[in-house]
């Protein structure tokens, strides 16, 4: 995670990026502490690493967001952010699905190519071991991808991105029905 951190921070160069070289230098110096006897929670964890991704999506900044999204993908693979699941209950707005969420609420107004990487997160969500993936959390997730298909109403590749992300989705949730039920 750090070294994506990192290479956010360089390639936010210029005065208009200030806030997101701020918020990584802030993220990597928490991840730094953590090694430490200085532990903050799983959720404080998260927050603070996830806004500066979140603030390089919002830059509408292309090399930004990818970077930002790969460094989402990441964040899923690092134990370190998952750790405290189903040990501590966090409220709902500090659970790790709605803090992802709120990282890329930006999604309807993305480049259409980002777009189609936030649909490939989406899926890696769902298919993650760290998610507790119920009817609500599928319901958010579609949220995202609704608001995506609507605002981008004339993109046929996104439409189709977001229509495959959202049937395999359905589907997945479909088998592990079926199997509890069997």
């Amino acid at each position: 995670m750090e070294e994506i951190l990192r290479k956010l921070q360089k390639d936010a160069s210029g005065h208009k990026h200030k806030a997101v070289r701020d918020a990584c230098v802030c993220a990597c110096e928490t991840l730094e502490s953590q090694k430490g006897s200085a532990k903050i929670s799983p959720s404080q964890l998260r927050e603070r690493c996830l806004l500066p991704l979140q603030m390089a999506l919002e830059s509408k900044n292309a090399k930004l967001g990818q970077t930002a999204l790969s460094g989402m993908q990441k964040f899923l693979c690092d134990d370190r952010f998952v750790g405290g699941v189903g040990l501590e209950v966090e409220v709902l707005e500090k659970q790790l699905l709605s803090q992802m969420l709120e990282a890329i609420r930006v999604t309807p107004s993305l480049h259409e190519d980002l777009q189609v990487e936030v649909m490939k997160v989406l899926l890696c969500i769902t298919y993650s071991p760290n998610f507790d993936i119920n009817g609500d959390s599928i319901l958010r997730i579609a949220q995202v991808c609704i608001e995506t298909y609507m605002s981008s109403c004339h993109q046929r590749s996104i439409n189709t991105a977001v229509r495959a992300t959202l049937s395999q989705i359905l589907g997945d949730l479909t088998l592990q029905l079926r199997h509890r039920q069997e």
